[in-house]
């Protein structure tokens, strides 16, 4: 599976996403195999007093993509799409995703583009573990752990820039603790 990047107006993913859809389609007919997907992740918040659950862009301004196929020969017809910018381009000018980039978007995809919450045991001063969810597979490092808002602050390296990602968390009481997964959390420097 070949994983690419696609670069888009920030706000107009879902627009851009539709174009490539038809785009693909239409080019490639029943051979069509390219999967498009904007990486969201499902939030919690709190308004009022309220648990809210709401839908966040993890990358704003991408798209991510799959196939099977090289779609390097779509390039000029890519960046001709309304709102895209074109694929994403490794130093050595190629369009497929390497390294740690082709882990984070095979991370993604593999979770369908929606990072739902993982469901994790915190205690203040102990180890969080990860019991079931998208976080078991990441590769990261957790910053911050905020139990009331649900989240944990996930420091990963994505296009040579570190960034940093609240990602959710559903945070379970200690009867139901499994202890598949450890993350050590001393100063918060745990390795996902």
């Amino acid at each position: 599976m070949n994983y690419y990047c696609i670069a888009c107006r920030t706000g107009g993913e879902a627009k851009v996403r539709a174009h490539l859809n038809k785009y693909f389609v239409r080019e490639l007919g029943d051979l069509n195999d390219v999967k498009v997907f904007y990486p969201q992740r499902r939030m919690f918040e709190r308004r009022k007093g309220k648990k809210l659950v709401n839908d966040q862009p993890i990358l704003p301004g991408y798209l991510m993509v799959c196939s099977e196929n090289d779609l390097t020969d779509r390039m000029i017809d890519i960046g001709r799409i309304p709102g895209s910018y074109g694929f994403l381009r490794n130093l050595d000018r190629n369009i497929i995703l390497k390294g740690a980039d082709l882990q984070y978007a095979a991370w993604i995809m593999g979770n369908g583009g929606m990072i739902k919450p993982s469901k994790a045991f915190f205690k203040e001063g102990e180890p969080i573990k990860v019991i079931e969810g998208p976080l078991m597979e990441m590769h990261g490092k957790i910053l911050r752990v905020d139990h009331r808002g649900s989240r944990v602050l996930v420091e990963f390296v994505f296009a040579n820039e570190v960034r940093k990602v609240s990602m959710p968390v559903e945070f379970v009481d200690s009867d139901e603790k499994n202890t598949n997964l450890i993350y050590d959390t001393s100063s918060y420097g745990a390795i996902l």
